[in-house]
């Protein structure tokens, strides 16, 4: 009995043999199909997608976001120089503007690829795409010149004007600028190399020359001075003044002039009296007390060459009166001078008094640079420093040679006449109270007029220009770009501290991290409950 109950039915021994023949892969397609449905696959299945879509994700964002910086200019400049920024200076002279007629173009001359695709224009584009965000009178444009070279004919002042795929070109309506690309960069004396980024200056320089009435800066003619030929008066043009020449024989001065320029003369200005004692029926002396007496101001270089050889009695008495004297003799200082001769002197910078507010920016720099005062007399001031004449007038030195030097006489050029320091560079002050409002007056004098030499002013690596920028704003000249420096680029560190940059690397290093391993964990406590 328990043998049958064991033993199968042959009805069902046939149905099991009918089911096995019927479908004799029935074993593994039941494995395959449970494998597709356990929860391993199904959750990596998932997690897959979800790290393909994350990462897709993280392209497209990528992508649009390098797109959104590459349009609105999504940047931090962080760099000690802020070699890609518009600084606050720019703001200062340019904010004005903002709201007004004014419609600033800046024209490159090529399309944007080939812009950025060197560093030196691409530099020069982002700053000029940096200008345009920051003022709403600015705006960019692209001419390509070898596809449409006569889009660019109006801006061709002469037969021989040559524009390249590389100038900027700076539009104020009919008034333009053409700058070659160089032009936005100043380079070594030593051997030509690029070490510094101009092109803030020259953006700013440009707009004020093309915006409002430009300042009359005369330069006077009649005395064998160098005038408007000269590097000094390429400096005031670049100031944004109006430079004009003067002949005071035969010209007034216009009222709206901020300053004359007498510029190493070579003979004496006209005074009260001819050399014979007569009554002379043109002075130029007086229409220059004049101008200074309605507020105006006066630059005056003499050279020792020419004082060594001609008398100047009208003009060295007007001088007198404004506390100055030229000594008859020329400065030598071989252990303080930059050539062999020792007659280019390394200047000391002033500092106390009106003198030295000229140059405090420059002697505030972590390295100061040189001041180069070439073949010079050395000038006598007359009153005290600190004193004040009758007239309300102060005058102070601006630059002084070294101890070490000495003054040698005119006709001996071995007969030393006197012992440093010598004034170099003064500077005085006149101020007149109209309704409680001081207006203010200056005169400077330097005993050379080679303190403006083409050779120390192009090159940034000495500091004459900014004195002589510095003197123009003191003079009344409020839109002079002063405070726009240069940017070396052998200084292109981080402009932050330690501590910042200790957070910035917690924030890289472990935060970002952190926050994936978060998310991480919580998808991994989720797919444990599901």
């Amino acid at each position: 009995m328990a043998q049958n109950m064991n033993q199968k039915s042959p009805a069902a021994v046939s149905r099991q043999s009918a089911s096995q023949t019927k479908n004799p892969h029935g074993q593994k397609n039941n494995q395959k199909k449970s494998f597709l449905h356990k929860k391993i696959f199904q959750y990596g299945s998932v997690a897959m997608a979800l790290t393909i879509v994350t990462v897709a994700a993280v392209v497209a964002v990528n992508a649009i976001f390098s797109a959104l910086c590459g349009a609105y200019l999504w940047y931090t400049d962080m760099t000690t120089e802020n070699l890609y920024g518009v600084s606050q200076a720019s703001h200062d002279l340019l904010d004005h503007l903002n709201g007004t007629d004014t419609q600033i173009k800046i024209i490159f001359c090529t399309t944007k690829d080939e812009l950025e695709g060197s560093y030196y224009s691409k530099l020069v584009h982002q700053l000029a795409l940096s200008y345009e965000k920051e003022f709403d009178f600015i705006s960019v444009e692209y001419v390509d010149i070898i596809k449409h070279p006569g889009a660019i004919n109006k801006y061709k002042t002469t037969a021989a004007s040559s524009i390249k795929t590389t100038s900027v070109i700076i539009e104020n309506g009919s008034d333009f600028r053409v700058f070659k690309l160089e032009g936005f960069y100043t380079f070594a004396e030593s051997d030509n190399s690029v070490f510094a980024f101009n092109g803030e200056k020259k953006v700013v320089s440009a707009i004020l020359q093309m915006t409002g009435d430009n300042p009359i800066a005369y330069f006077t003619v009649g005395h064998s001075e160098t005038t408007t030929s000269s590097k000094l008066a390429e400096l005031f043009t670049t100031a944004g003044y109006d430079v004009r020449t003067i002949d005071l024989t035969k010209e007034d001065i216009d009222p709206s002039a901020q300053v004359v320029i007498i510029n190493g003369p070579v003979y004496d200005f006209i005074g009260a009296y001819k050399s014979d004692g007569t009554y002379s029926e043109v002075n130029e002396i007086e229409k220059i007390a004049d101008f200074l007496d309605n507020h105006g101001n006066l630059m005056v270089f003499m050279n020792p060459s020419s004082m060594a050889t001609q008398d100047f009695p009208e003009l060295s008495e007007f001088l007198s009166e404004w506390g100055i004297a030229f000594n008859q003799s020329v400065i030598k200082d071989p252990n303080n001078a930059v050539s062999v001769d020792g007659y280019s002197l390394v200047a000391t910078y002033e500092t106390e008094g009106l003198g030295a507010s000229l140059h405090k920016s420059i002697r505030e720099l972590e390295t100061t640079p040189k001041t180069i005062v070439r073949y010079s007399m050395p000038i006598d001031i007359l009153w005290s420093s600190k004193s004040i004449d009758q007239s309300s007038r102060g005058v102070s030195a601006i630059l002084t040679s070294s101890a070490e030097a000495t003054a040698y006489s005119f006709e001996d050029e071995n007969e030393a006449v006197g012992k440093g320091p010598f004034n170099l560079l003064t500077i005085t002050q006149d101020v007149q109270y109209i309704d409680n409002e001081p207006y203010f007056s200056y005169v400077m004098v330097g005993g050379t007029s080679m303190f403006a030499d083409q050779t120390y002013l192009e090159s940034n690596a000495y500091g004459n220009a900014d004195i002589l920028y510095a003197a123009m704003k003191a003079m009344g000249k409020e839109t002079v770009p002063v405070g726009i420096d240069f940017r070396l680029f052998e200084d292109n560190s981080l402009d932050i501290t330690s501590q910042q940059a200790n957070n910035w690397t917690i924030v890289l290093t472990a935060v970002v991290p952190a926050l994936v391993l978060i998310g991480g964990f919580v998808v991994w406590i989720r797919r444990r409950h599901l």
